[in-house]
């Protein structure tokens, strides 16, 4: 017995001696170049973000509506009409599929920087056309075009700062660019709401224009970037993976090593792994694939495009003040949300994180659907007051928890593939709602209004059930353990007790010979 415990005495010893070497090795990563890296990269969701906030109130200015379609036919006011929604939220989405699929063969082949570089050029183009187009045509097809270079660039710019920061600072990491997301949304609706006033197209081409200036501002930032030294790993170059990664580390050259040996760990255990696209679907990877893709998709579906993409269109259906100022408050009540979430994600972890989210946003769903039966000002004014409270836990859970576990739950070598594949589930997902919500809310279709927020509740019944059985715990895991622990088929439920082995917490076996 006291054999037993001396061996559990050294065994905590050295367990505290790993956790004390790691929390210094944490502590001195974070530095200002790695910071300013992973703050760059990240940018690119701000190209997102102001893209998908200005659409909505773009979409509501009369000098936009006049141009493009007129009066509308049901009502005689200055509103699009249900299918000419349907064509200029959804259809471009399209492109931001195509963009999706296409990041995996340039991940894989090229590394992080070069998609992102193609994705800034598309995207200057296809705002170029949207600020010139001369129809609804040639408007819809730049927004298809800037469609799949978001796509492209959303599927590559989590990779790389998953792949570039500590394992225990990742959940802050990967979800602070929603910040930048959230934040464009914010800028972009008040550049709408400045130039809203203006009699003319250039109400909604001044705000077309700074979106397609954004990304040659990114583009020039990106080149000074060093590579992912993951990716490097992965593609047998470790002196330069180790030269990058001595940049993105304020630590010693020693323990840059270790860092670099269980890099080196992670390829040699994935060496005989089959790397085409397909593999992803292959049964020892199907449910890392279907979770990791599934959650990013099932945000199209919690009820958040009324607040959203559809937020100056649905509050101006509902009548309620100014729908302009009100789309900057819903804006600014998703950022705050947003910058929130870093926080809790990783004190709180993944799983209480998304319960806690899943279930107020049920409870929203659900409030502000039977709401919608009361014809009354009052029950109104607090449908448009839920959907504000539903973005701040929506953008401090859901969405957040959405943006960071593809990248660090799927299979290390089909990384690339896994995030490829969650872009285009999630933007054909968003094709669905977007053509199908005009459907259901407009006075000129099936005239739901706000009860289509019930729909929605269903949905998150469901989403809740889903994250219970198949959505893991990774907080503070490195992706080593990650992969013992899907191999060792734990309940999810289990993942947050699980003890890995030390090796695989710590630094790995010694880089053989011929990689030092």
């Amino acid at each position: 017995m006291s054999g037993n415990n001396r061996k559990d005495d050294a065994n905590s010893a050295e367990t505290q001696h790993i956790d004390q070497l790691h929390d210094r090795q944490t502590g001195n990563a974070i530095n200002a170049w790695l910071i300013f890296t992973c703050t760059v990269f990240g940018a690119a969701s701000f190209l997102f973000g102001f893209d998908d906030k200005i659409i909505s109130p773009i979409a509501a200015l009369t000098p936009f509506v006049v141009k493009f379609q007129g009066p509308n036919p049901t009502t005689g006011n200055n509103i699009l009409t249900a299918s000419n929604q349907s064509l200029i939220f959804s259809l471009p989405l399209v492109g931001s599929v195509i963009g999706g699929l296409l990041a995996s063969p340039l991940n894989f082949h090229f590394g992080r920087k070069l998609p992102l570089y193609i994705a800034y050029i598309v995207s200057v183009g296809g705002g170029l056309l949207q600020v010139f187009a001369s129809d609804l045509g040639s408007f819809i097809g730049g927004r298809a075009i800037n469609g799949l270079a978001l796509g492209l660039a959303n599927a590559t710019y989590p990779l790389y700062i998953s792949e570039v920061v500590p394992a225990s600072i990742r959940g802050r990491a990967v979800s602070a660019p929603n910040i930048l997301n959230l934040a464009a949304g914010v800028v972009g609706t008040v550049v709408v709401f400045g130039t809203e006033k203006i009699n003319g197209p250039l109400a909604f081409q001044i705000p077309l224009a700074i979106q397609s200036a954004l990304p040659v501002i990114l583009l020039f930032l990106t080149i000074i970037l060093p590579e992912s030294p993951q990716w490097l790993a992965g593609k047998g170059d470790i002196e330069r993976a180790r030269k990058n990664l001595r940049i993105l580390r304020g630590f010693s050259d020693q323990q840059v090593d270790d860092e670099i040996r269980l890099l080196v760990l992670n390829e040699e255990n994935e060496r005989e792994l089959h790397t085409q696209f397909w593999s992803i679907f292959k049964r020892q990877h199907l449910q890392r694939t279907l979770t990791a893709g599934s959650f990013f998709s099932l945000n199209q579906v919690s009820g958040v495009i009324l607040s959203t993409t559809y937020s100056t269109v649905f509050l101006t259906d509902l009548g309620i003040g100014d729908a302009f100022s009100l789309t900057i408050i819903a804006s600014c009540c998703t950022l705050v949300g947003t910058m929130a979430a870093p926080f809790v994600i990783d004190r709180a972890g993944r799983r209480p994180t998304a319960f806690v989210g899943i279930g107020i946003l049920f409870a929203i769903d659900t409030i502000a659907g039977g709401l919608a039966f009361v014809k009354s000002r009052q029950a109104t004014v607090a449908i448009a007051a839920l959907s504000f409270i539903f973005n701040f836990f929506w953008a401090s859970s859901f969405f957040s928890l959405s943006n960071l576990m593809p990248s660090e739950m799927a299979t290390p070598k089909l990384r690339h593939h896994t995030m490829s594949y969650t872009i285009a589930c999630a933007q054909a997902t968003a094709v669905i709602t977007t053509l199908v919500v005009p459907q259901l809310t407009s006075s000129d279709a099936a005239n739901l209004g706000a009860r289509t927020y019930l729909i929605f509740a269903g949905c998150m019944a469901v989403i809740f059930l889903f994250s219970f059985f198949l959505l893991p715990e990774t907080r503070a895991r490195t992706f080593t353990e990650i992969d013992e622990m899907y191999a060792a088929g734990i309940p999810m439920w289990k993942w947050r007790s699980y003890e890995s082995p030390l090796e695989l917490r710590a630094i790995g076996p010694k880089v053989p010979e011929d990689l030092s």
